[in-house]
């Protein structure tokens, strides 16, 4: 044996990676595991139990010149919605309708899961929240009847992404459409079988405008339906045989997750939507559960709108 072989120093692990001090090396070599440890304990990662969401607020009417805008953080999760309105003109099938348009855009890379979201999951957010707008905002948004109605563009914007974007984002459609004002025709005259406006429609309906005319409706002062959603990533407890509800999940904690449960709560009616990914077949104690826990997010979020 070379004399030389048996003089060696004593490294750990972490030192000899050059891990960082503050690092815990096991959630640095294998995230999973260090993950399934807290679950196993019934605990979370960053010290919330099962059932507790991130802290949660809200701040409306940001932008000056939308007529509606909301900035919600759910954690570090970051989500800007502001909504704008045009005016164009109905399909001939739909002379009183007008319509509702979502887009989604981000201005930074999601944290831990970036080559895994983009774009696949936006374009799924995009569609989902197309989908909860289209049938509740006003479905006529209706101003002259085949001649002008209104579009509500919708626009998105993930300003930081650390998990659970659906909740974050509805939240601040729903924020921003609390304190939109749209026009009525009191802001139109017709001129050559064309619509123009009389006035400026943001200096007429901004919602920077610190006074309400008779001319305009605001969302609060319409008959409005608001929706609140939990989303919940679903955990198989192998010793048990059971599932366990995240709620909430950070983005390290989607990635380990067995499937994703949503509930949409209509705050009015608490009629309950119900979007499930996932191989596990659910019993229907496991969403009465799910239920109890939307619902009481819903109670606990209505004071931020």
């Amino acid at each position: 044996m070379d004399e030389s072989e048996g003089n060696y120093e004593a490294y750990d692990l972490k030192t000899w990676l050059d891990l960082p001090e503050s690092s815990n090396w096991i959630e640095v070599l294998d995230p999973k595991a260090h993950v399934l440890a807290y679950w196993d304990q019934s605990a979370r990662p960053d010290g919330r139990m099962f059932s507790q969401a991130r802290p949660t607020q809200t701040v409306s009417s940001l932008l000056k010149h939308s007529a509606g805008s909301a900035l919600v953080k759910q954690g570090d999760t970051k989500v800007l919605t502001a909504i704008s309105i045009e005016i164009g003109q109905p399909a001939p099938e739909f002379p009183d309708h007008g319509d509702v348009m979502v887009s989604v855009s981000s201005t930074t890379t999601s944290t831990a899961s970036a080559s895994t979201l983009q774009p696949r999951f936006y374009d799924r957010l995009q569609a989902w929240l197309q989908r909860m707008l289209d049938d509740l905002l006003p479905p006529k948004l209706n101003l002259l009847t085949g001649k002008a109605c209104i579009r509500l563009v919708v626009s998105v914007m993930i300003l930081q992404d650390a998990g659970n974007l659906m909740d974050a984002s509805l939240l601040s459609c729903m924020a921003a459409w609390k304190n939109t004002t749209l026009p009525t025709m009191d802001h139109l005259m017709e001129s050559e079988g064309r619509l123009w406006w009389k006035e400026n429609l943001m200096s007429s309906v901004s919602n920077s405008d610190t006074t309400t005319t008779t001319t305009t409706q605001s969302a609060s002062e319409q008959s409005k339906e608001y929706r609140i959603s939990l989303t919940m990533g679903i955990v198989r407890d192998a010793k048990s045989d059971s599932i366990k509800f995240l709620v909430d999940p950070s983005s390290e904690e989607e990635k380990h997750t067995d499937g994703e449960l949503t509930l949409v709560v209509e705050l009015q009616s608490r009629k309950i939507q119900v979007e499930y990914t996932g191989s596990m077949g659910l019993e229907a104690s496991d969403f009465a559960l799910a239920s109890k826990l939307a619902n009481g997010r819903a109670d606990e979020l209505v004071s931020l709108l």
